[in-house]
Formats: structure tokens, sequence, C-alpha cells
């Protein structure tokens, strides 16, 4: 008989959970809204229109004048504004995902008492009522016309009646009656804890217009190659100073790039 077996009407004790704890068998499961303000920092800051309008910036701080220079200033504004922006959203995101979490009541000791999901430990007893929400894995313990409705899970309409031995898996909610069931699965084991990992995962959303975009911004990347060449050549034959004809070029090929990204 397994650990999880044990857990009678009692529901665990304290030194139990504090052993569980311990052990790290909780329902402690990250939250992940969005991507990390790393990696949105590093995504905003880290992009081909910043790489080529950087390059040139470079070039005219050491064959001009700062003045010159001053295009620049334009990846500071579109690097802050995108990571403001989506700062913002993650922001927004993690407190509905606070905001979205019920407590979850448990026995232990032989008492009943409310605790956060993620405090829900391996082998907790949990009681249901009607609108309650699974949070864990688990077989039903004892049911009182315990009714479930599993359609976010299976996509049936009809709840399903629950009877002592059968499982409840996180992501459904009671309709009716009450009963309790053992916490079975916890953490990323967690039927719904799968399901919202895999459906997290950070992808970026593809548009027709943003891959012509990002296509043509590609091919004038290799074309300001021979423009800069072209250029530099012309301006050093008519301004006479490799620091004037730098800077000239420059001045040519630049307006290149915010025109392919707009």
């Amino acid at each position: 008989m397994t650990d999880v077996q044990e857990t009678t009407a009692r529901g665990l004790t304290s030194a139990q959970v504090r052993e569980r704890v311990a052990e790290g068998r909780t329902n402690d499961v990250p939250r992940r809204s969005s991507r990390s303000a790393g990696e949105i920092v590093r995504a905003n800051i880290l992009t081909r229109f910043n790489a080529l309008i950087g390059s040139l910036f470079v070039l005219v701080l050491i064959f001009g004048e700062w003045q010159d220079g001053l295009f620049g200033g334009i990846i500071i504004a579109n690097s802050a504004i995108g990571v403001v922006q989506e700062l913002r959203a993650k922001r927004t995101l993690d407190r509905l995902a606070v905001v979205g979490e019920t407590p979850v009541r448990v026995v232990r000791d032989g008492d009943e008492r409310e605790v956060s999901q993620r405090e829900v430990v391996l082998g907790d007893l949990i009681a249901l009522g009607t609108g309650d929400r699974i949070a864990v894995d688990g077989p039903v313990a004892a049911s009182r016309g315990l009714e479930v409705d599993e359609s976010l899970l299976t996509g049936e309409a009809d709840p399903v009646h629950k009877a002592p031995g059968d499982l409840v898996q996180s992501g459904s909610f009671v309709t009716a009656g009450s009963g309790s069931f053992t916490a079975e699965k916890v953490g990323r084991e967690a039927y719904a804890a799968r399901l919202v990992e895999e459906a997290s995962q950070f992808t970026l959303s593809r548009s027709e217009l943003m891959s012509g975009i990002n296509a043509f911004l590609k091919y004038v990347t290799w074309l300001i190659v021979p423009t800069a060449v072209l250029l530099f050549a012309s301006q050093l034959s008519s301004a006479g100073g490799v620091g004037d004809a730098v800077v000239g070029a420059v001045a040519g090929v630049v307006t290149m790039v915010p025109r392919a990204w707009c």
C-alpha cells in the first residue's frame, strides 16, 4: 500500500505534511504566463533592425561627429516601447493568474481547513462541494451524489457521476453533490498543469504582413553592403576625406532601413 492510499478520513497529520513539503511533493507549479523579463528585453533589443542601425551609428561615432548620429536614438525608442508594452502585458497576465487561483479545502489532523492550491501536498484528503474546482488529480474517497463537469478535459457536456475509487482530474469542477478525494498527482504531474505547460509555450504569431516585412528587410540587409560601398566611393571622390565619405555614405544608407522596417 502506498503512502497515498494510507490517507484516512482524518487526512494527513501535520508531521506528514511537513515531511512532504520538505521532500518537495507539493502542488507548487511555477506560474509562467509569458516570456521572462530577461527574454523580453533580449527579444526587443537583439533585432535585425537594431543591429543595422547600431552598426551605422558606430561608424558615425568613429568617423564623424556625435551630432550626426542622433538617428541612433531610434534604437532606444524602438526597444523601450517594445519592452515596456510587453512587460505591462506580462504583469497583467501574472495578476490574472493569481486572481484565478481559488483556495482548496483539505482535511488535516481530522479538521477541515482552507489552503492555497500551492500548499496542497501529495496524499492530502481534499473536500469537494458544489462549485469547487478540482486542483489536482486523484481517486474519489467518498461520494454523496458527487457529479463533475469534465467538459474542459473531454469535451463532454454532461456531468459525470463519481463513485468512490473513480478518478477526478484537475481542470474539472463539481456541479452537484459533495465528497472528497485523495491527491495522487500534484504539481507538474497533474493533468491540468501538463496542459497549461504545453499551451503556455511562447511562440511568435505569424502573419503575411510581418513575414513580408522581415523578408524585405533581410534582402535590404544584403543590398546595403554594395550600396554603402558605391556611396562611399562617390562621397570619397567628392568630399576628399575618409571621415566625410563614411558619414555621407551612412546618411544615404540609413534611410533605407526605416523604410524597410515600416
